[in-house]
């Protein structure tokens, strides 16, 4: 299955900024299984951010992905590829927004603008 430009768009996301995902993320909930596109390890909830362009797909699921340790967000689809100069500090704010919550260091990029 060929990955949507919101999908790629993150893969070149998480390489720009050293970021954990994982595109698409199936997630077991307790009347099957819900497939988004994208998972982004280590921010918002324990378990990262189910990202999706259509909240659709997880409206039903909503109180469940958050018991089951998951935050999520709604974000458009690309209309463009990601421009690293204009995009970057929108990201930033962004990730900021939601907050680390990995293990280790946050990226780089986060922790360079909160010196």
């Amino acid at each position: 299955m060929s990955k949507t430009s919101f999908q790629i768009q993150w893969c070149e996301i998480a390489a720009l900024w050293k970021l954990r995902i994982e595109t698409p993320f199936v997630v077991t909930v307790s009347s099957g299984s819900v497939t988004v596109p994208v998972l982004l390890r280590d921010f918002g909830a324990s378990k990262g951010m189910l990202l999706v362009t259509d909240f659709k797909i997880i409206a039903p699921y909503s109180d469940e992905l958050v018991g089951l340790g998951f935050g999520y967000s709604c974000l458009s689809e690309p209309s463009k590829p990601y421009d690293h100069e204009i995009d970057d500090d929108t990201l930033r704010i962004m990730l900021e927004d939601w907050g680390w919550t990995g293990s280790d260091s946050p990226p780089s990029r986060l922790s360079d603008q909160a010196s």
